[in-house]
C-alpha cells in the first residue's frame, strides 16, 4: 500500500508524477490551461485521500486525472462545436534552445496529432491516449474507465479506424535544424514581402489554418495553396500599413514563430514540415493560433 501519512508524503508522491499527468491531461484536452486546472483538481482530491488507502499512487493518480479530464472534455466538445471558425489546440511554446517546461515533452504531442484527436469521441480519445501515449495495457485501461477489457479493445479499433481516414501527413523533416531553417526563411521572406520566396518554401498544396476565436481578425476559413498563402501574408501587411516581426520558438516541440504585427504580439505560428519529392523540405501546414485566450501564458512568458 502507498502510505499518505502526512501532507509532505502526499505532495512528494504527486510531484513525482506531475509531469506525466500533465502530459496525459494535455493530450486528452488539447489545452494547456485546462490541463493545469485538471491537475489542480486532482491535487485537491489526492491530498484528501485517506492514509494507507491507495495501493499504487501512479495508477490511482492516472485514473483520477483521466476521469477528471474526460469530464472536462465532454463539456468542451459542446463548446468547440459552437466555436467561431476553426478550433486549434492551445500551443505549448518554449524557447528554441530551452528544455521542455516541467518535463512536458511537447515534441511527442505535435499540434497536428492533437487536432486529429479531435475526431475521436471522448472515450475513444481516452483509450487511444492511455494505450498509445501512456503505454498501458487493456486491463489497466479497463479498470480506469470502468469498462470491460473487450469493450476497450473495440473502442481502440474504432479510434484507429477514425484516425486512419484521409489526412495529409507526410513524413517528418530531415532534422529539427531543417525545420528551424525553413521557419527562419519563412519569417525573412514574409517580412520582405517576397512572394516568390514564400511560395518556394511552401508545398504546392500547403494549408494555412487560423484560430482567432472570433476575437481577432484572422482567415476564418482555411487557405489552400502556396499562391494564396503568400498573397495573404503580403496583403495583410499592405492593407494595414505595418510589417510582421518574428521570434523563433519551439511549438509543441516543432518549428514555430511568435508573430508580431506593427510591433504588437498577435499570434503563434507552428509548422508541419516534410520532404517533398526532389525539392527538399517544404512547409505543409501553417497553424496560426491568434485567439488571445490561448496566448495568455505565451504573452506573459515572452513579454
Amino acid at each position: 500500500m502507498t502510505a499518505l501519512a502526512d501532507p509532505d508524503t502526499a505532495l512528494a508522491a504527486f510531484a513525482g508524477e506531475r509531469a506525466r499527468l500533465r502530459a496525459l491531461a494535455y493530450r486528452l484536452l488539447g489545452s494547456v490551461a485546462e490541463a493545469e486546472d485538471t491537475l489542480q483538481d486532482a491535487w485537491l482530491r489526492w491530498s484528501a485521500v485517506a492514509s494507507g488507502s491507495v495501493g499504487s499512487a501512479p495508477a490511482y493518480l492516472t485514473t483520477l486525472v483521466t476521469r477528471l479530464a474526460l469530464d472536462r472534455l465532454r463539456s468542451a466538445r459542446v463548446a468547440r462545436e459552437r466555436y467561431y471558425g476553426l478550433w486549434l489546440p492551445e500551443p505549448e511554446v518554449a524557447g528554441w534552445d530551452s528544455e521542455p517546461e516541467d518535463g512536458m515533452e511537447p515534441e511527442s504531442v505535435p499540434l497536428a496529432m492533437l487536432l486529429l484527436l479531435e475526431r475521436l469521441a471522448p472515450d475513444q480519445r481516452a483509450v487511444f491516449v492511455l494505450r498509445e501515449a501512456m503505454d498501458l495495457d487493456y486491463a489497466e485501461i479497463a479498470a480506469m474507465l470502468g469498462k470491460s477489457v473487450e469493450a476497450c479493445r473495440q473502442i481502440m479499433r474504432r479510434a484507429r479506424t477514425r484516425l486512419a481516414e484521409p489526412a495529409a501527413w507526410g513524413q517528418p523533416a530531415d532534422s529539427a535544424d531543417a525545420g528551424r531553417r525553413l521557419a527562419d526563411a519563412f519569417a525573412e521572406a514574409s517580412v520582405r514581402r517576397d512572394y516568390a520566396a514564400i511560395v518556394a518554401l511552401l508545398s504546392d498544396d500547403a494549408q494555412w489554418l487560423s484560430d482567432g476565436g472570433g476575437m481577432v481578425r484572422t482567415a476564418v476559413n482555411p487557405l489552400f495553396g502556396a499562391d494564396r498563402i503568400a498573397r495573404f501574408l503580403i496583403g495583410v501587411q499592405r492593407k494595414r500599413g505595418v510589417s510582421f516581426g518574428f521570434t523563433p520558438v519551439r511549438v509543441n516541440g516543432g518549428p514555430g514563430l511568435l508573430a508580431e504585427l506593427g510591433g504588437a504580439f498577435r499570434s503563434v505560428l507552428a509548422f508541419d514540415v516534410a520532404p517533398c519529392g526532389d525539392t527538399g523540405n517544404r512547409i505543409l501546414r501553417v497553424y496560426q493560433i491568434a485567439n488571445p485566450e490561448k496566448l495568455e501564458r505565451v504573452a506573459v512568458s515572452y513579454s
